[in-house]
């Protein structure tokens, strides 16, 4: 959007080394005057302090999380940066290691006044090569800060072997199959890198082999989904993970838009329970570019994509990502919003 300032969200469970990256990322693109939000719970706010560059425009978000007490801190920070968009280019909102970045994330993809100043491009998740294995079984805010990421960033590579990062790799790919996956060393990493990635730059990473029948692909035995009219295929997959599956849907017909929006609205209110994101490309009736559909919380943001290439086939990508998930009952609502 002409005018509107680029945001980078960076999360990552606690001790995962987002202030690091911060860091290095400060120090690497000289290039870029960076504005800072700086949120952590409690009244005293110590990373702020921990932020080498203290020419920096830097905001404290201090007493709760972020995702907690966004509705009124946030925009009053948010005017305040606007106020100085002349003296920085890009503003990285560090959030608390227990938050959820998708509520972060709600007011930069819902709100039109605020989507006309500043543009989400990015969501980065840093996890911990040792732990995060641990808090996927343990901790949901793990979950959600990796369902919702545009990038996932392994660190501290260096504590585990390289056939456990191989794995490891594949995990992530089969929890978010629409993230960019990179490792990160203690030397040699290019913070560059990450910010050559914008949200929904790439297609599904996951590896699913679309065919006449639809397929179930588990880490458990299971029996084949029948096939029904308007899907292509399915994948659903169970991860040895706090019973976290990942379900993507494939449609060629297009979608009716309105009508899409109000069905996976009324689902988000009423039986969202256990479903931590779902994010898809979709073909969309009268519309020239891809349309991309997200959950942001308890609502549900769609925007426009990449336009569709000559002879690209016109498919519309979903996934699931949550606990208990069901194939049929998904199908069902996302195939009655097809033409």
């Amino acid at each position: 959007m002409a005018g509107a300032k680029e945001v980078t969200l960076l999360t990552g469970f606690l001790g995962a080394g987002k202030t690091t990256l911060l860091n290095g990322i400060i120090a690497e693109k000289t290039e870029v005057r960076f504005a800072v939000i700086e949120n952590e719970i409690g009244a005293e706010n110590i990373d702020a302090e921990l932020i080498v560059n203290t020419a920096l425009p830097i905001s404290e978000l201090q007493n709760g999380c972020l995702c907690c007490s966004l509705s009124e801190d946030i925009f009053e920070v948010l005017n305040q940066l606007w106020d100085q968009r002349e003296s920085w280019d890009h503003l990285i909102i560090e959030a608390t290691g227990i938050a959820d970045p998708a509520n972060i994330a709600h007011p930069f993809l819902t709100n039109s006044n605020v989507r006309k100043g500043f543009l989400l491009k990015r969501v980065i998740c840093v996890v911990d090569a040792e732990l995060v294995e641990d808090q996927l079984r343990e901790i949901p805010e793990s979950i959600s800060q990796i369902a919702f990421s545009d990038i996932i960033l392994i660190n501290k590579i260096e504590q585990v072997s390289p056939m456990y990062i191989i794995g490891l790799e594949q995990l992530l790919r089969r929890l978010n199959p629409f993230a960019v996956i990179l490792s990160k060393p203690q030397s040699g990493f290019n913070v560059n890198t990450l910010f050559t990635y914008e949200r929904f730059d790439g297609e599904l990473q996951v590896a699913v082999e679309p065919t006449g029948a639809s397929k179930r692909f588990s880490l458990v035995p299971g029996k084949p989904v029948k096939a029904r009219s308007g899907l292509l295929f399915s994948s659903h997959i169970r991860h040895d993970h706090s019973d976290i599956e990942t379900i993507v849907l494939n449609y060629r017909e297009p979608f009716d838009l309105s009508h899409l929006q109000h069905r996976v609205n009324v689902f988000l209110i009423l039986q969202s329970a256990g479903v931590y994101r779902i994010k898809g490309i979709l073909n969309v009736k009268g519309y020239s570019d891809k349309m991309v559909l997200q959950t942001v919380g308890k609502s549900v943001a769609v925007h426009p994509g990449k336009t569709w290439e000559t002879g690209e086939i016109k498919e519309s990508k979903i996934v699931i990502i949550g606990k208990n998930l069901k194939v049929e009952a998904f199908d069902k609502m996302f195939k009655a919003s097809l033409i």
